[in-house]
């Protein structure tokens, strides 16, 4: 027991009260994301059209992305991941309101540009951590929502079916989702005001002004040629890796269900019980695989994740049916618990708290994440690949249902190849 309680000892402050809203948040938004590109189609979209409003987001994403990081670093992290939430929170009311695809097109536009507070909130996680728990932290900050979140895509399922699962069914059953996270958000919003500290030291000539707003934007986006330039070969090559990765990953993510409904036969409860399986991995696995990250260093924990992935994302296309599927999907997930805490950890060890806001807002957090939702960019130079490859995946799937998961298999193996090559475990550690 006393051993428990040393591994946990981080989760107090700022991190618990993240963790919370990390739970709230993925409840809500994880009951309807995995059907979102079902929705689309619902409305009259193609598949076309589902990669047009993925690179959408996409796009929006990265243009507020480096002045989030830079007012992160420079004004603070609370305030601007607060106020941004509720800003965020009402953009989910479109995707209520949407009649037709072009406002779900709207709709996302708007919500990827005002998560321009992801850098401040990354930078306070990486800020409340101590460096010698990183791996089990990040992991257990990803594991503990996961747990309450691993149920959500099935719940929705269960909603959709419960409506009558045609689309019409299925408009009904979504737009109820979205209000439900419609007003989780505004209750988180207004929890991490309130209750998150701050960590960032700040004297008078720091806060924010509105005479200062355009030169916050002139400085910010100078700030991303400084931060590349600060950064050594090794983050410049997770920075490469990330960018080649975030272009394959964004052009399947939005398919996964879309295959799975018209290729493998898979109904919306089907789907909802394959994301309860893999989410179920995702959670068991997570702090083990944290703890590995602590003790092998990150780099192992990279190499076998892009292996296993690499080959499960292949044998997606033969998975045949249900069964396949609730057999696939966990082992994408074992890999993500591999990954994500370890490319977050030698990040987040590689960059002084100086930084960080803005070198997060650049490189994100996560490193590579197998999406079977909207792909996330997590960094300003991901949006343009992630939001290029997104545009492509439709046409690619119009052409070929088999060929996307082919050529992201087919990527991650030579990921693997780079990764080899390049990664190294740091040395350096920062606070």
């Amino acid at each position: 027991m006393r051993h428990l309680r040393s591994n946990i000892s981080f989760l107090k402050g700022n991190i618990l009260i993240l963790i919370i809203c990390r739970v709230l948040w993925s409840w809500s938004t994880s009951i309807v994301y995995p059907f979102f590109s079902l929705y689309i189609l619902a409305l009259g979209g193609t598949p076309p059209e589902i990669g047009l409003i993925n690179s959408l987001g996409l796009i929006a994403g990265m243009f507020l992305y480096p002045v989030g990081g830079y007012i992160a670093d420079r004004k603070g992290r609370v305030k601007l991941i607060g106020y941004s939430t509720y800003l965020y929170s009402l953009s989910h009311l479109l995707f209520v309101l949407a009649v037709n695809w072009q406002t779900i097109a709207i709709g996302q536009f708007l919500s990827q540009l005002l998560l321009f507070y992801m850098p401040a909130l990354t930078a306070l996680e990486a800020d409340s951590l101590p460096p010698e728990v990183r791996g089990r932290g990040f992991a257990l900050m990803m594991a503990i929502p996961g747990a309450i979140r691993v149920i959500a895509p099935y719940t929705g399922g269960l909603i959709i079916t419960a409506y009558g699962g045609g689309e019409e069914g299925m408009i009904q059953a979504i737009r109820l989702c979205w209000t439900v996270a419609f007003a989780t958000g505004i209750l988180v919003a207004t929890i991490r005001l309130r209750y998150l500290k701050e960590t960032l030291e700040m004297n008078e000539d720091d806060k924010p002004s509105s005479r200062s707003i355009l030169t916050t934007l002139k400085e910010s986006y100078r700030g991303i040629i400084d931060s590349i330039r600060w950064m050594d070969r090794p983050l410049r090559m997770i920075l490469l890796i990330e960018v080649v990765s975030s272009f394959f990953v964004a052009m399947a993510a939005p398919f996964w269900v879309v295959y799975a409904k018209e290729a493998l036969g898979l109904t919306p409860y089907d789907w909802g019980a394959a994301m309860l399986i893999s989410g179920l991995v995702g959670i068991l696995t997570a702090f083990p695989m944290g703890l590995l990250v602590d003790r092998l260093r990150p780099r192992k924990m990279i190499l076998s994740g892009l292996s296993i992935s690499s080959i499960c994302i292949l044998l997606y296309i033969f998975s045949g049916g249900p069964f396949g599927v609730f057999a696939i999907l966990p082992l994408i997930s074992l890999s993500n618990s591999m990954m994500m805490p370890a490319f977050s950890t030698l990040i987040a060890n590689k960059i002084p708290r100086s930084r960080r806001g803005r070198l997060f807002s650049i490189l994100g957090e996560r490193g590579i994440q197998i999406s079977f939702e909207s792909f996330w960019g997590g960094g300003f130079l991901l949006f343009p690949p992630a939001a290029v490859g997104a545009l492509l995946g439709g046409y690619v799937y119009e052409l070929n249902q088999k060929y996307l998961w082919m050529i992201l298999s087919a990527a991650m193996a030579s990921i693997l190849i780079l990764a080899h090559l390049f990664i190294k475990d740091s040395d350096e550690t920062h606070y």
